[in-house]
């Protein structure tokens, strides 16, 4: 039997997910749709809010990062261009993609503001 590499969904499938449930909700509080990439088993997507609510006039993204584990799942999400002690977001690391997702839809708008 050949060997048959995760994950075992289409890399561009993943990030459609992810901005299919993500982009409504961030959306609303400022941010442009998530761009993603994929790469060997890694995925990471980016939703820009640009200067909104930077201490320092530089621009604000959401980072989810996600790995095929063997499903995939999220791996972070991180403010990039805040300071460090509100770098890193709560997130639910045991459930599947599906779940952490629409844990992610209910607690961000909370989180973020």
């Amino acid at each position: 039997m050949p060997f048959a590499p995760y994950p075992s969904v289409p890399d561009d499938a993943v990030v459609e997910q992810v901005a299919a449930v993500l982009d409504p909700v961030l959306a609303p509080l400022g941010f442009a749709p998530g761009q993603g990439g994929v790469a060997e088993g890694q995925a990471q997507m980016v939703f820009c809010r640009g200067e909104a609510g930077s201490p320092d006039g530089a621009c604000v993204d959401l980072v989810v990062d996600l790995a095929a584990t063997p499903g995939w799942r999220v791996t972070d999400v991180r403010w990039w261009g805040f300071p460090s002690d509100r770098w890193h977001l709560p997130f639910d690391s045991g459930a599947d993609l599906a779940g952490q997702l629409q844990q992610l839809a209910r607690t961000l708008p909370a989180a973020l503001a």
